[in-house]
């Protein structure tokens, strides 16, 4: 069985409750035993707009926590693993490593580079794998039609991710797709950012970036968009009403989270495990299309 800190982030657990629900379900199910670091906080991916240090030292801390407990870390937030991740290799250079640590000493704290930080989708392609997978399906999933989403942070910068996969053409999230028998669907906007992070700033730039990939969508057949990341669903998904109140819209995407359709895959119970009832726009006919 293997082990992981579980890092929640900050929106999870208050915004999108249901990624957190089924991302637990689906690793008790695959034997990965998830740990709570209570102490826990803000990955500093924020922090550094403002100080490059501070959010770099937020960053320390949480990988410390978890390093003092001998655990690597699985996220679920793509933007938090993009922030831990930069980490580890910001940390490797010994000088900035030691003052890092100077600091740390006021928590009781250090850091000694051993922690590897992990998103949800990755530990489930390496640890779990595709074709382990496939044996596990009890539902069939094979009239769904599916648009994937990575997101920004999932695989950038590439130095951080050893080399994973190519973030210019991505594919594991389409084979976790195929693993539990739904068809991932090609499309022209795959690498769009979806404008969570400029959202704060600028709201009609980031509410054109979310309507952009929705308009890609629509002419295609496409039973849901399924991404990795709590900002990304928050973009695509609760948005859509904003928009079409605003913008005289009609969209109605349902948007879903990976570990949700994999759960859904897995025969586990889709309000009770995986929260299908939590969603803004209904997934119900993602529900109809399975048996």
């Amino acid at each position: 069985m293997s082990k992981y800190a579980l890092f929640l982030g900050c929106t999870t657990p208050v915004k999108v409750p249901q990624y957190e629900l089924a991302s637990r379900w689906v690793c008790k199910y695959f034997g990965i035993e998830l740990i709570d670091v209570e102490d826990f906080t803000c990955c500093g991916i924020n922090q550094v707009n403002l100080s490059i240090e501070a959010g770099l030292l937020m960053a320390a801390m949480n990988l410390a926590l978890a390093e003092s407990r001998g655990l690597d870390i699985l996220t679920l937030c793509a933007a938090c693993t993009g922030a831990l991740a930069e980490a580890v290799e910001k940390l490797k250079d010994n000088a900035v490593r030691d003052r890092v640590n100077e600091k740390l000493q006021g928590v009781v704290l250090e850091y000694k580079g051993k922690v590897k930080v992990r998103h949800i989708s990755r530990v489930l392609y390496e640890d779990i794998g595709t074709e382990k997978i496939k044996t596990e399906v009890k539902r069939d999933l094979s009239d769904l039609h599916i648009a994937p989403h990575y997101g920004c942070h999932y695989l950038k910068p590439k130095s951080a991710f050893e080399g994973f996969e190519d973030p210019d053409n991505p594919k594991t999230l389409h084979q976790l797709i195929s693993a539990i028998g739904a068809h991932p669907v090609e499309y022209e906007t795959l690498g769009l950012c979806c404008g969570g992070k400029v959202f704060p700033i600028s709201p009609d730039l980031a509410h054109s970036l979310v309507q952009r990939k929705i308009d890609d969508l629509a002419d295609k057949e496409i039973d849901a968009m399924v991404l990795q990341c709590q900002t990304c669903y928050l973009m695509y998904s609760d948005l859509q009403k904003q928009i079409n109140k605003e913008y005289g819209k009609q969209y109605s995407l349902p948007v879903l989270l990976y570990p949700q359709l994999l759960g859904l895959a897995l025969g586990a119970d889709p309000k009770k495990d995986l929260g299908f009832d939590l969603h803004a726009v209904s997934v119900n006919t993602v529900l109809g299309k399975t048996a």
